[in-house]
């Protein structure tokens, strides 16, 4: 390995390392306000010490900037020839353990189980919320945090039957359910992580895509921390999704599924949906390739599995998704605009406006390639468009991002590898936002710290973060037209 090489894979690899043991150490302490208690039952051991939220506090952030500067190592050694080998098993070993500990960053986790409780017991998790379940005395539902106690399923049909499937596991057990849970997510990042690098044996040359798809989803540390090791639906529907894009060219009904759980599970996936059709009307007929009935084969076997688990949802599976779509959050570039008066009618389409700008400038940089690549080109740039300008957005919401600009990004020019970490910093400088997590159990110090951040630093994070986009996608397109 010659120096130029070197010294970022030792960024990559001691920055995951770092990342994933303070990480883990903030998890196996116990409850906190980072980790919600989660009771008696089997898996997710921790020492119950029940450490500061300054601790916690310190050791995510630490956390979150290692994982930042690995993700960026890794990049940058990637892209001088690197290609990662015991690296993957460094980042399979932080998979494991993180399976094995609570999940840390938020109470997501207590509402699913709470949704997957309700749904198995024979309840409506899309009407009746968590806290009037059973007169609110249900162990498992009345274990949701605020401010979701009394907030209905937000998710698709097909992840609550997964939900409540995890429930049947778990029984009267929070912490049981949480790991079923927990292992659910653990196997499908197992399987996208195997099925893509298989998959990507067979295109390119030299390792270079099944690299840049190591570093940037397989092994990328803050998607293994703040995504799997917070147990976050989106892992779920994320690995779905990407298992959908390499799936596509070899066997469209096995894709059709991916997707189906995909956007079943959280309906913003449903964008690689647009990715594998303009890659089967811009390649297919270039290679004499049937391209009417490879979709039709792929939209029936969606079908299948979407049909059944909205018919069993019933036709107000998404009311709660249309009152959250009203929300912003508070690292986002709408907050500023909110506060100062902006009509909240306005946010749907200013988020349609950055998606097109952004589409516009990076379109024929990363939708390039072979059908692969252009499915991913397309997903990815839909998908950052949509990150950048939504209304409410969350770390683990970037999962939406990863799979495809991993896959995309090897048939791209050096103008994407520049997108790479700008999109890189953006979600460090987001989850570190996002510590330590709960809403509650954080001491006066580091509440103002923390939500300080949150309120006033966030914005224009999410601000500096988009104008940088579009400036790199100025320069990108220019370049590409140039040559």
């Amino acid at each position: 390995m010659t120096p130029h090489v070197h010294r970022p894979v030792r960024w990559a690899v001691g920055g995951t390392a770092v990342c994933l043991t303070a990480w883990l150490v903030v998890a196996v302490l116990g409850p906190s306000a980072a980790a919600p208690p989660l009771g008696a039952g089997v898996g997710a051991l921790d020492l119950g010490r029940h450490p500061s939220s300054a601790t916690v506090s310190v050791l995510m952030a630490l956390s979150v900037l290692a994982g930042g500067a690995g993700l960026a190592g890794g990049v940058l050694a990637v892209s001088r020839g690197w290609r990662p080998r015991r690296f993957l098993v460094l980042a399979g070993v932080g998979a494991l353990l993180l399976v094995l500990v609570p999940p840390v960053g938020s109470a997501d986790h207590l509402s699913y189980a709470a949704y997957g409780r309700i749904a198995a017991l024979g309840g409506d998790p899309y009407s009746q919320p968590p806290d009037t379940f059973a007169g609110g005395t249900d162990p498992v539902a009345s274990a949701v945090r605020d401010p979701w106690r009394s907030t209905t399923s937000v998710y698709g049909p097909v992840g609550g039957l997964l939900m409540a499937l995890c429930s049947v596991v778990g029984g009267d057990s929070v912490r049981t359910t949480v790991w079923a849970w927990q292992v659910l997510l653990l196997l499908a990042w197992a399987l996208v992580a195997v099925v893509g690098h298989r998959v990507l044996r067979d295109v390119g040359d030299e390792g270079r895509e099944r690299a840049w798809f190591a570093v940037l989803f397989a092994a990328n540390p803050l998607l293994l921390t703040v995504g799997l090791g917070g147990a976050h639906a989106d892992v779920l529907a994320g690995a779905a999704a990407v298992l959908a894009l390499v799936l596509a060219a070899r066997s469209p009904v096995l894709a059709g599924v991916a997707l189906a759980v995909a956007v079943g599970t959280k309906l913003p996936y449903g964008v690689v949906a647009v990715g594998i059709v303009v890659a089967a009307l811009s390649v297919r007929p270039a290679a004499r390739r049937p391209t009417v009935g490879w979709l039709l084969r792929g939209v029936l076997a969606a079908l299948v599995v979407l049909v059944p688990a909205h018919l069993w949802a019933g036709v107000h599976v998404y009311d709660q998704t249309r009152t959250a779509s009203r929300f912003v959050s508070l690292a986002t570039v709408w907050r500023p605009l909110v506060e100062a008066g902006l009509p909240r009618v306005l946010l749907l389409p200013g988020t349609a406006l950055v998606v097109l700008v952004v589409a516009v400038l990076w379109w024929p940089v990363l939708v390039r390639g072979g059908e692969l690549q252009r499915a991913a080109g397309a997903s990815a740039v839909v998908a950052a468009g949509y990150l950048l300008g939504a209304a409410y957005e969350l770390p683990w919401y970037d999962l939406l991002l990863w799979g495809s600009l991993a896959l995309a990004v090897a048939a791209g020019p050096r103008s994407a590898r520049l997108l790479v970490l700008v999109l890189a910093a953006r979600l460090t400088l987001l989850a570190l936002a996002y510590v330590p997590g709960l809403v509650d159990g954080m001491s006066p110090v580091v509440q103002a710290v923390t939500l300080g951040y949150r309120r006033e630093v966030g914005p224009w994070v999410a601000w500096a973060a988009l104008l940088a986009v579009v400036v790199c996608g100025v320069r990108a397109r220019r370049s590409v037209a140039v040559s």
